[in-house]
């Protein structure tokens, strides 16, 4: 009788061990992969994946949804940029944004689309070290609550965001954060920066961060784009929504950012000062030209009047040099470094470490005549994505070291 029974018992251990077995789901490389949730796996896992392979998965949820993604497991060869075995995640199929590079066994929180598309791709060099990684999907409503590897929506009177693994380590590379703070209709946004360290370049091209006014990025709608070691100003939104960008290339890294943020009332001052966030037009002696006409240009080229008054009549005032100038058909687009920025409004300031500089329309190439390399000074008025724009009429005037005339700027009172 025991016999039997212990007979029984050991065939039951074992088919129930085959039948696990069996049941245990078998990864590929890559597929296209639908529905509301599921898995992913490197190939063979929880075995080593597999030398010199690079595999897609294709993810698709309900319209309407988007794409959650949370790493249960992860075990590749581990580098601090991640050269040599990698999952890279995107915001979408072709084209995408990325949203990260990961390798190594630190997990990321939730990864989360802006639609209903994500695509995974795990890239293995010659040498394999490690299980690979298991990631679970799930379709989840835009927006949703819940802690997210970076990114996401910001809704509260006030809070903080930061660059991923602040304060511990340096940002990593290969990613894309996006932050879309919402107030309440008639209030305004306010941004600090407590401490920003972001991969250095004279023009922001690798690792950098931008902030734009309203829901989605446009060039229209951008107010500045920043990097290395200088905290930027504080910057206010002209409206309810600001959304906050930030990505880092796949080669130096640094400590990244923490940024604080709250809503104040739309005609709350800046700073304690009573100038109004978004300034009001002057009135002028001229009618404001902010576009090109054939007869504005055919005006002769004579300016009249004062720093003075030129000063209190415009919107923006500024020196610096000119760095650029680009033909626009009967235009110029000219930008200018900024040395001494005396009013501000809303023209649209790119800050890189700690050089500023602007875009600023001429309206007639000859009027007035401006050439890279010099010093001016330049008055004018903005247009509606932040250029500054100057007529024939406006206060433009070269400059080589003249302290007299910049003292007269820092003191004239409207």
């Amino acid at each position: 009788m025991w016999t039997v029974t212990w007979s029984v018992w050991v065939l039951l251990v074992f088919c129930s061990v085959f039948g696990e077995r069996q049941r245990r789901p078998v990864y590929s490389c890559g597929g296209n992969m639908t529905g509301t949730s599921g898995l992913i796996g490197s190939q063979g896992y929880p075995g080593v994946y597999p030398p010199n392979t690079k595999c897609v998965w294709r993810i698709t949820v309900p319209q309407g949804k988007v794409v959650s993604l949370t790493f249960r497991s992860l075990d590749l060869e581990s580098d601090g940029l991640c050269r040599y075995d990698y999952v890279d995640v995107y915001d979408g199929f072709i084209k995408s944004q990325r949203l990260g590079r990961f390798c190594g066994a630190a997990r990321p929180r939730a990864l989360i689309s802006n639609h209903n598309r994500m695509q995974v791709v795990m890239v293995s060099d010659a040498n394999t070290a490690g299980s690979g990684f298991l990631a679970g999907y799930a379709a989840v409503q835009p927006n949703a609550r819940g802690e997210r590897y970076c990114g996401g929506l910001l809704d509260k009177p006030s809070g903080s965001f930061m660059t991923p693994n602040w304060p511990d380590r340096d940002y990593p590379p290969g990613v894309t954060c996006s932050w879309h703070i919402v107030a309440p209709e008639h209030q305004v946004i306010e941004l600090m920066f407590e401490k920003f360290d972001v991969e250095r370049d004279n023009y922001c091209r690798y690792d950098h961060m931008v902030v734009y006014n309203g829901v989605e990025p446009s060039d229209a709608s951008r107010i500045g784009k920043f990097c290395g070691d200088s905290p930027p100003a504080p910057i206010f939104s002209k409206g309810s929504h600001l959304f906050i960008q930030f990505i880092s290339d796949l080669s130096l890294t640094a400590d990244g950012f923490i940024c604080h943020y709250k809503f104040k009332p739309k005609n709350s001052t800046i700073t304690g000062s009573p100038v109004p966030i978004t300034a009001p037009a002057p009135t002028s002696a001229h009618p404001v030209a902010l576009t090109y006409s054939e007869s504005l240009c055919k005006q002769k080229c004579k300016r009249s009047g004062t720093i003075e008054s030129h000063y209190c009549l415009s919107n923006f005032v500024l020196t610096g040099t000119l760095v650029s100038a680009a033909m626009r058909e009967h235009s110029v687009l000219a930008t200018f470094s900024i040395a001494n920025l005396y009013k501000e409004g809303t023209l649209s300031i790119q800050q890189a470490g700690k050089s500023m500089s602007t875009k600023v329309i001429i309206l007639c190439k000859k009027c007035p005549l401006v050439r890279r390399g010099l010093n001016y000074i330049v008055m004018g008025h903005v247009d509606e994505q932040g250029y500054g724009v100057v007529s024939p009429h406006s206060f433009v005037i070269a400059f080589k070291t003249n302290k007299q005339r910049e003292a007269v700027l820092s003191n004239v009172r409207c």
